[in-house]
């Protein structure tokens, strides 16, 4: 843009752009019109002072235009400062970035069509319009990266306080008392009903690039919920509080987030581990919510990425959340079986499972063995001898499976 002023007949120049500073009003009254006609998102403003908001902001246009046609270049530092303010206010207001600039085409478009209108149709009065209309780019160009800089570091601040905000709530809620009236507000326009059904996703995740692993699982866990997700990164996991209805309870869940953690891993060599808690209802019930997910974590093996709460039998339960005293009460018995299994010679013990899993059947379990009826029983008074347990005896064979789950976790 810079010179170009320099080609054109100076006093031919200097009208030009003198009627168009005469014209300011009805030239921004034209661009207002079209955008608020053409621009979907500016048409559904329903409050009246939008209007005006936009009529006054095509007037500066049209006079920062005619200043820096001027000066012979685009504008530049301060003298962006207007659309840098109607870019972040326009961002807190949640209009859309591409609208925005829409707009600003729509008004470059109104000031090339005064421009063409100014000029007339005497060769130097048409050789001017088209200089002019050349310096119409390069001042939208300036201005629409001023105000997309304005809009997104906007945009970035506040969903960076945003965050914050559903981070302190969520330490509220996971605390385990009852939210005020203050903090259900809150969790309301943050997203989460305080009265509705919910369930509570705890993940974790690895992958090449650690920096990028929790913004992967975040978005991943956001695109879960179709709805307004409510997915805070809180130190070392992910935690998203999703809404469960009759047709999208906790299994449903698990199954959407398995999906998602096979399409992580194959675009982005991401493994996503996720433990899905039962149904809370209301805001109350997220503590107990959020510690269930954490132990259904805890239960992801190579088979599964993702664990609910709900797909784990209560002995798996019971086994994993045991703590050191229950493991003190293992008989030496059931310890001495757990060690031959580990080392290869694991026939008791598969013989053992075997039985129990065939509802004592002594015939069922053979056949599952591939083993003669009288090895089975062989084997079982073995197990009789070597921990002083009657696997024969409902009691006894609960204990030694209960002993021997307990034994595998360590």
């Amino acid at each position: 843009m810079a010179g170009s002023l320099g080609t054109l007949h100076k006093s031919l120049a200097s009208a030009l752009l003198d009627q168009l500073e005469l014209d300011a009003e009805a030239i921004a009254r034209r661009m207002a019109s079209a955008a608020r006609e053409e621009v979907d998102e500016y048409a559904s403003v329903a409050d009246p002072a939008f209007a005006g908001e936009v009529l006054a902001h095509a007037a500066e246009h049209v006079n920062a235009f005619v200043r820096a046609a001027r000066r012979g270049r685009p504008p530049e530092g301060e003298e962006l400062d207007f659309v840098r303010t109607r870019g972040a206010q326009r961002a807190r207001e949640l209009m859309p970035l591409d609208a925005l600039l829409e707009a600003y085409l729509i008004g470059q478009r109104t000031v090339w069509e005064a421009i063409v209108e100014a000029a007339g149709e005497t060769p130097e009065g048409m050789r001017a319009g088209r200089e002019l209309t050349g310096l119409t780019f390069a001042y939208t160009h300036a201005i629409n990266v001023a105000v997309a800089d304005a809009y997104m570091r906007e945009s970035m601040a506040l969903a960076s306080e945003a965050e914050r905000g559903r981070r302190d709530l969520l330490d509220r809620l996971l605390s385990g008392r009852a939210p005020g009236a203050d903090e259900a507000r809150r969790a309301e326009a943050l997203g989460l009903r305080p009265e509705a059904d919910h369930a509570v996703v705890v993940a974790a995740a690895d992958g090449p690039d650690t920096e990028k692993v929790a913004g992967l699982v975040v978005r991943t866990l956001t695109r879960v919920d179709p709805g307004r997700p409510f997915v805070v990164a809180r130190h070392e996991e992910v935690v998203a509080v999703l809404p469960v209805y009759v047709r999208r309870g906790p299994a449903e869940l698990r199954a959407a987030l398995d999906r998602a953690a096979t399409t992580l891993d194959r675009t982005h060599q991401v493994r996503l581990r996720a433990g899905v808690s039962s149904v809370c209802s209301g805001l109350s019930e997220l503590g107990r919510g959020y510690g269930e997910a954490s132990r259904a974590l805890r239960q992801v093996g190579d088979g599964a990425a993702v664990v609910a709460l709900q797909d784990l039998s209560l002995l798996d339960y019971l086994a994993s959340e045991a703590d050191e005293t229950a493991r003190r009460l293992v008989p030496a018995g059931a310890r001495r079986l757990a060690e031959e299994d580990r080392h290869g010679a694991g026939t008791l013990a598969a013989t053992l499972r075997a039985y129990a899993e065939c509802d004592m059947n002594v015939m069922r379990a053979a056949e599952r063995l591939t083993v003669h009826p009288n090895t089975v029983h062989y084997r079982l008074r073995r197990v009789a001898e070597v921990t002083g347990c009657d696997p024969r005896r409902f009691e006894d064979l609960a204990e030694l499976l209960t002993a021997m789950r307990l034994l595998d976790r360590d």
